[in-house]
């Protein structure tokens, strides 16, 4: 009965492999296939490399007879030799391919409700964020992602509904609110630092964080948050919640806008949509307000008139503030829809592997055990 049941765990195993699409594969995890890979190839290299730089222990160059051909090894025993090493070289080929962790993609959807709190990220992407930071030798703009990423990851689990935005001269809304802290991270991860019609010498963002478009690199800070309410608005009728709840707009700038948003600041407020900023604090002067206190700007003097505020990046435990102060926002009830996209396939990996071991090392064993005295 034992032997009957795994018989037939190994036959619908085959039968999952061979009918895999293999061009459709992707692998979640290829770093540790490629390091399992790079380790077997050293130690084959080393083996290979002993055996032929090491003469055997018994091996003499002026002993023993010449064997002629007709008593040496047959095609057939060569055959039976080779095949056992055949067979388990693969199967270590597929435990391989295992560690990679294979999966293929899929399209189902699950639906549920959420305690949720709902925010949009606009990230500041204008020429000024190219600038360097003082005594980083970094840019603006890279001290800002790390910042941005770092708080992302004090968020995880949260089930944060986040929206990505990025502005320069013109807003870019990179996604809708997304639940999926892993795809949200990843989304922020590979958004451009600086988005400008040209990349002057003086400033030192990595050249492949660089979108070059035309008519852009000023800030205008303006046009992304009249898009932004708009946004808001639209997704407060699709989900059925209510004005009163609490909402959240994080903006990642330096303060170097052109023009300020007086009227959108009241808009937000009128919505309950408190606004907060991870500040890029430079100590440049040029941009504060001379009727305000010269160590902040006036956009930030206007975020916190209207009930924001602001945490500047040169402060250690102003990330902690921004979180507890996100935290701190009323949770909303909210229907998800989450696709799976991750079928992992690595368990027909390992019973290809397993039967290819299975067959292999008997027969090894056998074909060494009866042919082994033929020279």
């Amino acid at each position: 009965m034992i032997l009957k049941d795994i018989a037939a765990f190994i036959n619908s195993g085959l039968l999952e492999f061979t009918e895999t699409e293999f061009q459709q594969v992707r692998y979640g995890d290829f770093g540790m296939g490629f390091i399992l890979t790079v380790l077997v190839l050293l130690a084959l290299v080393f083996t290979v490399g002993r055996l032929v730089l090491r003469r055997p222990r018994h091996n003499r160059q002026h002993s023993g007879y010449e064997v002629e051909n007709k008593y040496q090894k047959s095609l057939l025993v060569k055959i039976s030799y080779m095949v056992p090493k055949v067979l388990i070289v693969g199967g270590l080929v597929l435990i391989l391919f295992a560690a990679a962790d294979p999966f293929l993609t899929a399209t189902e959807e699950v639906s549920g409700y959420i305690e949720s709190r709902v925010r949009i990220d606009l990230v500041d992407t204008s020429g000024s964020m190219a600038w360097e930071f003082p005594d980083a030798r970094k840019s603006k703009a890279e001290i800002a992602r790390e910042a941005h990423l770092k708080f992302l990851e004090m968020r995880r689990d949260k089930n944060d509904r986040v929206s990505l935005w990025l502005f320069a001269t013109y807003p870019y809304m990179v996604d809708d609110f997304v639940t999926d802290d892993e795809l949200y991270y990843f989304q922020v991860l590979d958004a451009p630092y600086v988005m400008t019609q040209r990349l002057d010498k003086a400033m030192i963002v990595p050249q492949d964080k660089v979108r070059i478009i035309p008519a852009e690199g000023d800030t205008n800070i303006i046009r992304p948050m009249q898009a932004i309410l708009k946004h808001f608005d639209r997704d407060e009728a699709l989900t059925g919640s209510s004005g009163n709840q609490g909402r959240a707009l994080l903006i990642i700038t330096d303060a170097a806008v052109d023009e300020f948003p007086t009227k959108e600041f009241a808009e937000l407020k009128k919505r309950n949509i408190i606004p907060y900023m991870i500040y890029i604090n430079t100590g440049d002067v040029r941009w504060m307000n001379s009727n305000q206190n010269r160590t902040t700007p006036r956009l930030i003097e206007m975020l916190r008139n209207n009930g924001g505020d602001y945490f500047d990046v040169t402060d250690q435990d102003s990330l902690d503030r921004a979180y507890q102060a996100i935290d701190e926002r009323e949770a909303i009830r909210v229907e998800v829809k989450h696709r799976a996209f991750k079928v992992p396939i690595f368990s027909r990996f390992l019973t290809a592997a397993m039967l290819l071991l299975i067959i292999g090392i008997p027969m090894g064993f056998v074909a060494e055990l009866f042919l082994g005295t033929t020279p």
